[in-house]
């Protein structure tokens, strides 16, 4: 046979897959391909991937004094893709998969299902694993996705969090009563771009909802702060505006008047029925001095305050569309925002939204306000997090 010592290609990696999962040798897939034995075998041992042996139904933790260990792979070709038992075997496998480009050595690859795999079933983004975990995680995120999609770790694309896919918004023939059309006067979204341009220094806070099941009342008020990305979770017993206004109240009367004033100067929202109470909004309830500005996004453009609609990703990761949220407190609901508040953001250079946080604020006033930073491998974003 005429030695080739250029690279394989996928096609060739496809076929030695092909070849081992239906029992050919080592040497039989060598003569197909026109490659040494040498090199066939060599691809194979760098490539083939380690999985652990079962834990269904604790079979691995009531057996771990026995030797979990196969004999056939002590024979050539050494991984498990032929054998018939493969399928239900609980023991230690080793498996050959073609890969497309794959530099991974089988030690690295063993190292990142180790160290990532409980941080994913936490929830926990790739971007928060990558700005977490460089030592392990030294290729590009494209590569990370091509090797998850590729089966090279245990994990595989539907463990990570996935898009929240909202239903299209209903369209109201209702029409504004008189009082609101006179509410919105001044404080349309041209209005809010206008004084922005004018106030560029000021922070911009972004203002809703998000409700649990239709037929309760329960919902949860959230405002986020552009600047920082940081967001609070109120626990609403009802989308009304006595419930928001009394979120204010609490606001007003737990931070200092000048915090209050350096962290809520502009307040955009939708046109939600829930938010047309403007001047218990705007006002100190002691005394009606104005405090914040608050502007309304144009009808059907949730476009317009998109970072806290993109933020609510993370509430759905813990709290899926469907979701009762009756029997949650606003323990609950601190829980979920420390946690969302502490995962890594590539746009805020690695940092998490509670430490860019500190940028407006200080600890104190933070804590206040039951606001905590959680470990970065602490961080738990998926249905596990409230469960009781």
């Amino acid at each position: 046979m005429t030695n080739n010592y250029c690279h394989l290609t996928y096609e060739d990696r496809k076929n030695i897959e092909d070849g081992l999962n239906d029992n050919k040798s080592i040497y039989k897939i060598a003569k197909e391909l026109n490659r040494s034995s040498s090199s066939i075998y060599r691809e194979i041992d760098r490539n083939k991937v380690y999985s652990k042996p079962s834990g269904f139904n604790n079979f691995y933790k009531n057996n771990y004094d026995k030797d979990l260990s196969c004999e056939k792979l002590s024979k050539s070709p050494y991984v498990c893709n032929g054998c018939k038992s493969r399928s239900g075997c609980r023991k230690e496998r080793f498996t050959y998969y073609a890969r497309k480009g794959i530099s991974l050595t089988p030690e690295e690859v063993y190292n990142i299902n180790t160290t990532l795999t409980p941080l994913i079933k936490k929830g926990q983004t790739i971007n928060h694993l990558y700005i977490n975990h460089p030592d392990i995680l030294n290729f590009s995120k494209p590569s990370f996705y091509n090797y998850v999609n590729n089966g090279v770790f245990e994990f595989g694309p539907l463990d990570f969090p996935r898009i929240v896919k909202y239903k299209k918004r209903k369209n109201s023939n209702n029409r504004r009563t008189r009082k609101e059309r006179a509410i919105l006067i001044g404080r349309k979204y041209d209005d809010f771009c206008k004084y922005v341009m004018e106030n560029p220094d000021l922070n911009i806070v972004e203002m809703d909802t998000v409700e649990g099941l239709q037929e309760e009342s329960d919902c949860f008020l959230t405002l986020l702060w552009r600047k920082s990305k940081f967001m609070l979770i109120f626990k609403l017993e009802s989308q009304t505006t006595d419930e928001v206004t009394r979120t204010f109240e609490y606001l007003q009367q737990t931070l200092f008047d000048d915090d209050y004033r350096n962290l809520f100067p502009i307040i955009l929202t939708d046109n939600g029925h829930e938010f047309f109470d403007v001047l218990n909004i705007e006002c100190a309830h002691e005394n009606g001095e104005q405090l914040s500005k608050v502007f309304y996004c144009d009808p059907h453009e949730s476009c317009q305050k998109r970072m806290i609609e993109k933020n609510h990703e993370f509430i759905r990761y813990v709290l899926p569309k469907g979701t009762s949220f009756k029997n949650l407190t606003q323990n609950d609901c601190d829980i979920l925002k420390n946690h969302i508040n502490s995962l890594c953001r590539d746009s805020l250079n690695g940092k998490s939204p509670y430490e860019a946080m500190l940028f407006l604020c200080d600890e104190f006033t933070l804590h206040s306000l039951n606001c905590y930073y959680i470990n970065p491998d602490e961080v738990v974003l998926n249905q596990d997090l409230l469960k009781k």
